[in-house]
């Protein structure tokens, strides 16, 4: 049987930020391919385009992973950017959005992984926290860890009765590597995972199995730990084909 085709969007790194001569590579996190690679799964990169209908890439691929980046815009859910925000890539937001909801229109199953949360929330109509640490009082635990990104450093709650429970049980020690989160979830989301300042860690979709998305990096946690959740997100690729 032919191997699942996992779409994976990429990040642009700028090579050489000379004025004249400025070089840009379009790729996608090295651990992420390897997890997915393991569990079965042909990954490939996809560089934005901006230029195309989204749909024409949905046809040639079985789901879509939303992998980690940089902030999406506030313009995308009707807010100005604040002065403590990092760096933001509209055409990376527009592209990712755009593929978004033609997955869904097309029944395709969606992975997000930190950024892939919160693009995805936003696709469907919620609003993220542009900087916790100045903007949400309750959110005490330290979300940008200092620790290497590897290191699991806070503990998150599994919602019983989700599909991550299924895979991960009632809660683990997760990384965490964002200043941004969920404000309003979007309607057709449900949450799946919080920390115990209650910033949401995990979701998935409401109505159906389509989507999966947690806050921080499993692709650089322990194999023996987060293999699990790529294999089961391999076997919902194929259970849905």
């Amino acid at each position: 049987m032919n191997k699942p085709i996992v779409a994976v969007t990429a990040d642009t790194l700028l090579a050489d930020m000379k004025p004249i001569n400025q070089r840009m590579a379009d790729y996608a996190p090295r651990p992420l391919l390897d997890s997915l690679g393991k569990a079965g799964l042909l990954p490939i990169i996809l560089a934005y385009d901006t230029y195309a209908d989204p749909e024409e890439f949905v046809e040639t691929f079985d789901a879509l992973v939303l992998p980690g980046g940089p902030n999406p815009s506030p313009r995308f859910y009707g807010e100005e950017p604040l002065w403590c925000i990092g760096p933001t890539y509209e055409k990376r937001d527009i592209f990712e959005i755009g593929l978004i909801r033609a997955c869904l229109k097309m029944g395709k199953p969606i992975l997000g992984i930190c950024r892939g949360l919160q693009i995805l929330n936003v696709a469907l109509g919620g609003t993220l926290w542009q900087d916790m640490p100045t903007q949400n009082p309750k959110a005490f635990i330290q979300h940008m860890q200092k620790a290497p990104g590897q290191v699991a450093t806070h503990y998150v709650e599994i919602e019983k009765g989700s599909r991550l429970h299924d895979i991960l049980g009632d809660g683990l020690y997760v990384n965490s590597r964002h200043r941004e989160g969920i404000k309003k979830l979007a309607p057709s989301l449900k949450e799946t995972a919080h920390a115990r300042d209650g910033v949401i860690e995990a979701v998935e979709s409401r109505d159906n199995e389509l989507i999966t998305a947690v806050q921080w990096h499993p692709e650089n946690m322990d194999d023996a730990v987060m293999a699990p959740f790529f294999r089961a997100f391999a076997d919902r690729i194929i259970r849905m084909k």
